[in-house]
């Protein structure tokens, strides 16, 4: 019979592998665009990197379970013509994914400065891949996501590409893997916030209650703090 160390890591290990896959894909898209930035001149135009757009597309069908978006956010300044350029498509039901328009004028009301956002500045201070959120979406599809970053380092600058992955979608995989009821078993985003559990109770994208936190019993990093990219810990409640 399981006991609760066993259902934290096989739930740890479970995720640890299929969300690895898509850092994987992710990775090898940066690496793409590492080389194009190479090739190119000093200070390269948007059509440099039109091969994205199929890369994208791809990497969305391929993790159609996982995520619902991805693409790049080029670091600014980085592009000529472009003072700021952000690259992202949107899973549409049956077609080919759509491209997200987002508002870079920063004299406009709705400016979007995704330069300030989490998911744009940890990857570059850190250099490495990290799982950013859960935060709600609000530019996008206004629910709890988290992003999966890989930042891409050129000479021109850090660029940072990314995937969105819904909450709802990282559920089933959670409950499947953990596969027990009892106890209340939380899985906490480096933020504290709640990105799933397998208790009613507790909802997704709100951060763990007072007298949750004073329950915790063990406690397991899906990866070593450090050393992987998904700074989440799994909680078991009264265990």
């Amino acid at each position: 019979m399981d006991t609760v160390k066993d259902a934290l890591e096989r739930t740890a290990a479970t995720l640890s592998s299929s969300l690895g896959e898509v850092f994987a894909d992710l990775g090898k898209t940066a690496s793409a665009v590492v080389d194009a930035a190479a090739a190119g001149p000093d200070l390269p135009p948007r059509s440099e990197f039109a091969f994205l757009k199929a890369e994208f597309a791809g990497l969305i069908r391929r993790h159609s379970g996982l995520i619902i978006g991805a693409g790049i956010a080029f670091a600014p300044g980085s592009l000529a013509g472009s003072p700021q350029w952000l690259e992202w498509w949107r899973a549409q039901p049956a077609e080919e994914p759509r491209f997200v328009t987002h508002d870079l004028n920063p004299d406009s009301l709705n400016y979007y400065d995704y330069s300030t956002r989490e998911w744009f500045t940890l990857p570059v201070q850190t250099g490495r891949p990290i799982a950013v959120g859960p935060y709600v979406d609000f530019g996008g599809i206004n629910s709890s996501i988290i992003t999966l970053c890989v930042p891409a380092l050129t000479k021109q600058g850090t660029h940072v590409l990314g995937c969105d992955l819904p909450l709802s979608n990282l559920e089933g995989s959670f409950l499947r893997a953990l596969g027990i009821m009892e106890p209340t078993v939380v899985l906490l985003g480096a933020n504290g916030r709640v990105i799933a559990s397998n208790s009613p109770r507790i909802a997704t994208g709100t951060l763990l209650a007072d007298e949750d936190r004073a329950a915790i019993g063990t406690t397991l990093e899906v990866t070593p703090e450090g050393t992987g990219p998904l700074p989440w810990t799994l909680v078991a409640l009264g265990a």
